[in-house]
């Protein structure tokens, strides 16, 4: 009965650290990138095999910028779209302002073992966003992060969009917050 309960914790905290891995972002902007006051225009590029990763970041991306005083204007590539739009094609329409281009890079499954079963104790996926933003005035690549996170897919849509305006405020990117 002891080995059985053990395992069962075992079990329990495999799934728990499964589920709580961790969002990491790797980032780089110019030196005083500065958006505030800036409308923000994001294109998602929709991939056939991580739809599900991308299909309502829009009403996220919503919510993000009424909290933190941020203008968005949401564009979105189907994955089977005929005619996609390009950033380039954006460029036109988003004149001082910036766009933020995102599309899904990879996913993954992790499996956990119990080394004292030998069992399988949870996996999960690990999905990688790439985001790059542009200035709109010029087209030069103003900031890029590749952001990987754990978990179901709305989770890992919430993180996309937090975890992008963490760093604009971390970074004094975005400073108005309410």
């Amino acid at each position: 009965m002891r080995k059985k309960t053990f395992s069962l914790l075992a079990l329990s905290l495999g799934l728990i650290l499964a589920a709580c891995a961790g969002t990491q972002i790797e980032r780089n902007s110019v030196p005083g990138l500065d958006i505030n006051g800036k409308k923000l225009w994001i294109l998602v590029d929709e991939q056939k095999a991580y739809t599900e990763y991308t299909n309502k970041l829009d009403s996220l991306w919503n919510v993000y910028g009424q909290k933190n005083n941020l203008e968005i204007e949401y564009r979105k590539n189907e994955a089977l779209a005929l005619e996609p739009v390009s950033p380039k094609t954006l460029m036109g329409e988003c004149q001082d302002s910036y766009l933020l281009q995102t599309t899904v890079s990879g996913k993954s499954q992790t499996t956990q073992y119990d080394a004292s079963t030998g069992m399988i104790v949870g996996n999960s996926s690990e999905v990688e966003y790439t985001s790059i933003m542009y200035d709109c005035n010029n087209g030069k690549v103003v900031w890029k992060a590749v952001l990987k996170t754990t978990g179901m897919n709305l989770w890992a849509q919430s993180e996309l969009v937090k975890g992008i305006i963490k760093d604009f405020h971390e970074n004094s990117i975005l400073k108005e917050e309410k």
